[in-house]
């Protein structure tokens, strides 16, 4: 401790004579080293410029340049055109090239940093995949002469993939020259695309490439515009080993999209024929991250909207957020979380992993909060594949998908919960088995479904569903109601270009079963006996039913559909203090050709009694009427054998209760029309 503290007593005497040995050191290192390059300011300029083209094999014109020496010598240029040989291969603004201070006072140059501000080079790249500097076309006079007696492009080869190179290139080789920092502004670049026919166009506004100080990673920064497409792309690299292999690379990066046209990826996005992404806006972050043994992570926050098939109108707006890990040597893609988000259309989340080798395996699982499918079908049928890419040898890959679906609407009906096993091999959605629950009930079966054609091969069964509930999205008014216990099966299909999917659906569906509903009651125009009954009551001598309803304990039949039609094989219906039996069919299209064949109850006429009810025509539009040749059968055994059925009583022994028989059909619509008489509208006058 004495010996620090007379350390700094010896120091703090003699600060002065310090200061003045330090400042008197920078003077003569100044006086030495700065005004000699200071009073031979051209021969250094000369020099550093022939040095940068001995080292970039270019040859530099400058219309002006300037000596810098502080904080770091170096040299400002103005006005640079750039020559490989004879070939003019870009133009700069403004560069300036920073150097090291000992390789200056050595005689060397020593690079350090480049700033380029304006300027452009034109790059093509032919389909061998070689890659050429094209040359940049002064307009002047002579190269104006040229062009028209040539049309010859002049240009330089930087990459030729052809070329087996004998050493590994190593980047760290490259930043031996002391090379630490290149930055870019406003610089244009032309690029031309014989692959896929194209010519881009990236305008770099702020850009930059940077070493660290021990040289162990290559920093990224590149702001600007490809197209008129707003990015940003930020990352480094490691560069510890080379040569180096895909386990042992890492580095990180992150690509920031604003308000970007998906147009930008036409190249990439050719495999789906159906779309035009021209209109498609995307905003959105990717980050990407490579560690040393470690698969390729990306995570993926954006929005994307507007999307459309091609000459249709957008639609679509999509947020998601998802993570990616790509383990190319074990050929595996994992998604620990993805969640989309359609609002007022869909939310939901999933996660997976796919294989590919000979063959692509796939698991997912599901689950969405809601879901309408019609619209989502639209949107995932957009991004059907090409064909051009179909490998008859290699089989088809199998993807394995779980849901457990919320408020899933389709066919015009919302289902709470939805939950089925799926397996999909192109080009089918095989469904061995799902589970809905709608309307107090359940419906349960499997399917065949395929998605580009939107054809489906549906059977199942249905439990304690409310009949009025199902029934209610297609007709305008209530009819019936109960519990419905069902069995069917059908296919059906519609046109990938239908305007109308729900009409379509069931125009073309094909299928039959059969179904019962228990405890219910006939409403509105399906309540069609009663007005009928009513005015039979009026010709023969009973008094019809009282009330307005029909309840019944069950209504059944075999059922087939086909032709656009539902029709009704062996219909039966048991109610209170009636019985009925039937068939025929109803149409999608609401038209109707039923025969009901209706027997009342004991207390009334008898069981004997069976009145043969007809209705055919357009629903709540044509009459139901009995049967013609039944009532006239009536109307002679009321007249001609009322003598020898006496005994027996009913219409057979109590004859026609004063009408005629031309007056039935009229009182029959009148009495029909009674019934609804609250729900019409009186007609003007």
């Amino acid at each position: 401790m004495k010996i620090l503290n007379r350390i700094k007593e010896f120091l703090y005497r003699n600060r002065i004579k310090f200061l003045a040995i330090l400042l008197f050191q920078i003077l003569a290192l100044f006086l030495f080293t700065v005004l000699p390059i200071l009073s031979r300011q051209d021969f250094y300029k000369e020099f550093i410029l022939s040095e940068i083209e001995k080292a970039t094999g270019l040859d530099i014109q400058v219309y002006q340049s300037d000596l810098v020496l502080f904080p770091f010598p170096g040299i400002e240029l103005n006005s640079v055109l750039v020559r490989k040989g004879e070939v003019v291969i870009g133009i700069s603004d403004r560069i300036k090239v920073d150097i090291s201070w000992f390789g200056l006072l050595g005689q060397k140059v020593e690079i350090r940093d480049i700033y380029i501000s304006g300027g452009k080079i034109n790059l093509h790249k032919l389909k061998d995949g070689s890659v050429d500097l094209i040359e940049f076309l002064q307009k002047d006079k002579k190269n104006e002469e040229e062009s028209k007696t040539s049309k010859k492009t002049n240009t330089i080869r930087i990459f030729d993939p052809s070329e087996d190179l004998k050493v590994p290139f190593n980047p760290k080789e490259v930043l031996k020259i002391g090379l630490k920092n290149v930055q870019v502004e406003n610089f244009f670049v032309n690029y031309q695309d014989d692959t896929h026919q194209r010519t881009y166009g990236i305008y770099l506004w702020n850009s930059s490439f940077s070493v660290p100080f021990y040289g162990n990673s290559l920093d990224l920064s590149l702001q600007g515009k490809l197209d008129e497409q707003s990015f940003q792309i930020y990352g480094s690299a490691g560069l510890e080993e080379f040569p180096t292999s895909l386990e042992k690379i890492q580095f990180q990066s992150t690509i920031i999209l604003d308000h970007c046209s998906l147009s930008i990826f036409r190249d990439l996005l050719f495999i789906f024929p159906n779309a035009d992404f021209s209109k498609t806006i995307f905003s959105g972050t990717i980050k990407i991250n490579k560690g040393i043994n470690e698969p390729i992570r990306f995570n993926v926050s954006a929005n994307a909207k507007n999307f459309a098939y091609r000459g249709g109108n957008a639609f679509g707006n999509l947020r998601t957020n998802f993570e990616l890990k790509l383990d190319i040597p074990n050929k595996k893609l994992e998604f620990p979380y993805i969640t989309v988000i359609w609002p007022g259309v869909a939310e939901g989340a999933a996660k997976g992993t796919v294989f590919w080798n000979q063959k692509t395996n796939a698991s997912f699982q599901i689950s969405a909060n809601y879901l309408d499918y019609h619209r989502v079908l639209r949107l995932g049928r957009l991004f059907e594949l090409t064909k051009e890419f179909d490998d008859p040898r290699r089989p088809n890959g199998v993807f394995y998908f779980s849901a457990d679906l919320k408020n899933v609407y389709a066919l015009k009906h919302r289902f709470p919960v939805l939950k089925a096993e799926m397996k999909y091999s192109f080009p089918w959605i095989q469904i061995p088995s799902f589970h809905a629950y709608i309307y107090n009930g359940e419906i349960l079966g499997k399917a065949n479904i395929n998605p580009f054609r939107s054809k489906f091969e549906v059977q199942g069964e249905v439990y304690r569903i409310l009949s009025d509930r199902i029934i209610m999205p297609y007709v305008s008014e209530r009819i019936l109601n109960g519990n419905l216990f069902s069995k069917f099966n059908f296919t059906t299909e519609v046109n990938d270009r239908s305007e109308d999917f729900l009409s379509d659906f069931f125009k073309n569906m094909e299928g039959g079963g059969s179904f019962q509903i228990l405890n219910g009651e006939l409403f509105g125009y399906a309540n069609f006996m009663i007005p009928v009954l009513n005015t039979l009551g009026k010709i023969i001598s009973f008094n019809g039913i009282d009330g307005r309803k029909v309840e019944f304990a069950s209504l059944k039949s075999d059922f087939k559909i086909a032709n656009n039609r539902f029709y009704f094989i062996n219909l039966k219906l048991q109610g209170n203090g009636l019985e009925a039996d039937g068939k025929g069919d109803i149409g999608f299209d609401k038209n109707v050709d039923v025969l009901i064949n209706l027997r009342l109850g004991g207390n009334i006429v008898g069981r004997a009694l069976k009145i043969p009810i007809i209705y055919k025509g357009l629903f709540k539009q044509s009459i139901p009427y009995i049967d013609p040749i039944w009532l006239g059968s009536v109307f002679a055994g009321s007249t001609i054998l009322a003598p020898f059925f006496a005994p027996v009583g009913g219409p057979y022994g109590g004859g026609i209760a004063g009408s005629v028989v031309s007056e039935y059909v009229r009182d029959a619509w009148e009495g029909f029309k009674g019934l609804f008489s609250s729900k019409e509208n009186k007609p003007k006058k």
